[in-house]
């Protein structure tokens, strides 16, 4: 039996809290699995926190500010999986719009899902964040297909059932889906059984409009060979996409690398008014790289959170950081990181020296950023801070960004998104187009389990070398924008105020040094 003092009641409370989420698997739970004292006092101290009625959240760090209010997409989805099954069993599926979506492997928290099920009531639930979701009633059960825990529409009946609008407002969604069906024959078979000629034009002018000429026809032929009249239309009104393979199904991830790729790339040119430079001093250029060090470690870690000094980074620079006789550097989080940044500085400014010298930069990135990855943390496998087997590879989970809707691609699709995003860049003819679109989509994967901020800077220096352009800073003191620009991108696919950021960014002098031994972020 627990005491009276309030941290033993609190640590019996946890402890039943532990064994309802299954030792932390779980991330929502319903009111009723607590006692009502339990409950109360995990309320009251921040370690729950109410969804809607009768649903909670849990918050790990309740000193940190509110799980609901900054990081809604951490609980997002698994809150909607866990409340259709218990009100409707596995009597219900996602709509044709939000089928799409997570089968395209967005993620993104929606505004409004609307879920169909013969058992709902046309009913409106309001939910955290200014989402909710709409449960439609439906005449009968629709067959749905299980993926990563939610119940979609099948991709066919999917495409068919989207509104028109979806194809132009969701446009990378809908070709990722497209591009990941092989053929056209699943596509005929589902049109012939609903005999949707219409759709049917529509889905062939799609096909077509993609590079997928032989599909176009043979959906126009079957349609025409069962009876009915098909008029072809266009449903992408001309905007500019990737061009999909006839040939073979390709991974949606992929395909959404590609289609961004297309879109931001053409944003890009329209945005920006940079002019490429040619190196001719490859020594001197270095030597700037160099001078620009302390500046951009001082701002880049400091954007992520650490609290790191002049004086320390010059030691780490130096070669005079010693964690066997220091204490101080052998045990603080911010000595290593700073360690850390300066290993995978001295990757990069290789790497950058080789693009100067005429390799190719995306075959070379392909090859080599792993390796930035591994020297950024490899001081916190030697402090025994993080285990070694985190330094091979991609991440095997899931991450989830506070402040933003916009939810990492899973495991299984990084490295699909990853060749896709190398292969942009080795395709790629305008140096300036790679220097800001290729650091934007590696973030946007976030493929690595941390370090994504720091590594993404990185190769934006590196294939700003490329573009002749200088090593370029993001300022602390410019945080908020630098987020902001890349939430539009990932939300909207609106890359055209993170180009003006960057542009602004390479054309001003370095940020100096500051005043003060240490320059901390706060966030």
């Amino acid at each position: 039996m627990p005491g009276n003092a309030p941290h033993e009641l609190l640590a019996a409370s946890l402890e039943e809290l532990k064994g309802v989420t299954e030792a932390g698997t779980r991330s929502v739970i319903k009111s009723e699995e607590l006692s009502r004292r339990n409950r109360e006092r995990l309320i009251s101290t921040g370690f729950l926190e109410e969804i809607v009625r009768g649903w909670l959240a849990v918050n790990s760090r309740p000193s940190d500010k509110s799980r609901i209010e900054n990081a809604w997409s951490t609980v997002y989805w698994e809150f909607l999986q866990r409340y259709l099954d218990e009100r409707f069993g596995s009597d219900w599926c996602l709509s044709p719009e939000a089928s799409i979506a997570l089968w395209a492997e967005n993620r993104t928290v929606m505004q409004q899902v609307v879920v169909r099920s013969p058992a709902a009531n046309n009913q409106v639930i309001n939910m955290p964040g200014n989402t909710s979701m709409f449960l439609l009633r439906v005449p009968q059960s629709e067959p749905a297909v299980e993926h990563e825990g939610m119940r979609l529409m099948g991709k066919e009946n999917a495409l068919i059932g989207i509104a028109k609008n979806t194809w132009s407002a969701a446009q990378t969604d809908v070709i990722s889906v497209i591009g990941s069906i092989r053929g056209s024959a699943s596509l005929s078979r589902a049109l012939l059984a609903s005999g949707h000629s219409k759709l049917a034009g529509r889905i062939a002018g799609a096909f077509r409009h993609l590079g997928r000429e032989r599909d176009a026809d043979a959906i126009v032929a079957s349609m025409r060979a069962a009876g009915y009249n098909v008029s072809e239309e266009n449903p992408f009104n001309n905007s500019v996409h990737a061009i999909l393979d006839e040939r073979k199904a390709v991974a949606p991830a992929a395909t959404r690398i590609r289609n961004m790729w297309a879109k931001m790339r053409v944003d890009v040119l329209e945005t920006t008014d940079i002019d490429e430079r040619r190196i001719n001093d490859i020594d001197g250029y270095m030597e700037e790289v160099e001078e620009r060090y302390i500046a951009d470690a001082l701002n880049s870690l400091s954007i992520e959170g650490y609290s790191v000094s002049a004086e320390l980074i010059e030691r780490v620079r130096s070669d005079a950081w010693n964690p066997d006789g220091d204490a101080g550097d052998y045990e603080t989080r911010n000595a290593l990181a700073a360690k850390g940044y300066r290993l995978a500085f001295e990757e990069v400014k290789q790497d950058i020296r080789s693009i100067l010298d005429g390799i190719p930069s995306g075959e070379l990135l392909s090859h080599r950023h792993q390796d930035w990855f591994r020297a950024m943390f490899q001081p916190s496998v030697t402090a025994g801070i993080i285990e070694a087997y985190k330094l091979a590879g991609y991440r095997s989970h899931n991450v989830y960004l506070r402040g933003s809707s916009h939810v990492p691609l899973p495991p299984s699709a990084i490295p699909d998104a990853m060749d896709a995003l190398f292969d942009c860049i080795t395709d790629e003819c305008d140096a300036r187009v790679k220097a800001i679109v290729a650091p934007f989509l590696f973030t946007y994967i976030h493929p690595f389990p941390d370090g994504n901020g720091r590594m993404g800077r990185f190769l934006m220096n590196a294939l700003m070398a490329e573009a002749g352009l200088p090593w370029t800073v993001v300022p602390v003191d410019q945080r908020e924008r630098y987020m902001d620009c890349l939430e539009q991108a990932s939300q909207h696919e609106n890359i055209r105020p993170l180009a003006l950021f960057i542009e602004e960014l390479s054309e001003a002098p370095p940020p100096p040094r500051p005043k003060k031994s240490a320059w901390s972020a706060k966030y």
